[in-house]
C-alpha cells in the first residue's frame, strides 16, 4: 500500500491502473504541484481504499522501470482482456509441457545415443537428439519471452528475481552447448571429438539442472 503526503512520497505497493489491480513494485516519486496538485486519497477506515483512476494510472506509469517497448506490448496485450489465469499461468503451463515433452526426453535419447552399443541405431538417436534440442533451444527463447511479457502484464518488474536470473542462466548454457555441438565438439582428432562429446554431456547435466532450478524457483514465486 502506498501513501503519498505532500513533497515527494516513496512507496511500494498495489494500484489500480487501467482494468483491475496492477502492482507497481518499484520505487516511485510523483511530485506534488501547487497546480493541479496530485492526489492518492487512501480511507484506511474500514479497510476501503478510494483512488483516482487517472491518478493511479499516472502513478503506475511513474513507478514502472521496464523498458517502453515491453510496457507497451504488455498494455497491448492487456486490452484483450485476457483472464486472469491465462496471464497468470499461461507461461508456466507451456514451459512445463516443453521441458518436460521435449526438454528431458530429448536429454535421455541423446545420452542412449551416446552410449548404444549399436552404432547405426546410436547415429540416429543423436540425430534426433539433435533435431529435438536444436527446436527445444529456440522453444526456450520464445518461453523466455513469453514470460518476461507476463511478468510486465502483472505490473512487476521484469529480470529482476532469482527466476529470471536463472532463466538467462538456462538460456546461456543451451547456447553454448548447441554452438559446441555444432562446431564439431571442438573439432581435432577422433580422441578429442570423443572428450568433446563428454564435455557436451556434462554441460547438458548442468542445463537441465538449472531448469529444475529455475521451475523451483517459479513455483515458488506463483504463490508469492
Amino acid at each position: 500500500m502506498m501513501a503519498f503526503v505532500g513533497g515527494t512520497g516513496y512507496g511500494v505497493g498495489a494500484v489500480g491502473c487501467g482494468n483491475g489491480v496492477r502492482r507497481c513494485a518499484t520505487n516511485a516519486a510523483v511530485a506534488m504541484r501547487s497546480n493541479g496538485r496530485v492526489r492518492m486519497g487512501m480511507l484506511i477506515g474500514g479497510g476501503e481504499i478510494e483512488m483516482a483512476r487517472a491518478t493511479a494510472d499516472l502513478i503506475c506509469d511513474a513507478a514502472t522501470v521496464n523498458p517502453g517497448w515491453i510496457e507497451a506490448l504488455a498494455k497491448a496485450f492487456n486490452t484483450l482482456n485476457m483472464p486472469e489465469p491465462v496471464v497468470k499461468y499461461g507461461h508456466p503451463a507451456m514451459m512445463a509441457f516443453m521441458v518436460l515433452g521435449m526438454g528431458f526426453p530429448g536429454a535421455y535419447i541423446g545420452w542412449k545415443g551416446r552410449v548404444n552399443e549399436d552404432k547405426r541405431e546410436g547415429v540416429q538417436q543423436k540425430q534426433l537428439h539433435e533435431n529435438i534440442m536444436t527446436a527445444f533451444w529456440l522453444l526456450a527463447f520464445a518461453g523466455g519471452f513469453g514470460g518476461t511479457l507476463s511478468t510486465a502484464m502483472q505490473g512487476y518488474p521484469i529480470w529482476t528475481s532469482p527466476h529470471a536470473y536463472t532463466a538467462l542462466l538456462v538460456l546461456a548454457l543451451l547456447t553454448a552447448n548447441a554452438f559446441y555441438a555444432w562446431s564439431g565438439f571442438g573439432g581435432g582428432d577422433a580422441k578429442s571429438r570423443i572428450n568433446g562429446r563428454k564435455f557436451h554431456f556434462y554441460i547438458g547435466v548442468a542445463t537441465m539442472s538449472a531448469f529444475v532450478l529455475h521451475a523451483g524457483l517459479g513455483v515458488v514465486g506463483l504463490f508469492e
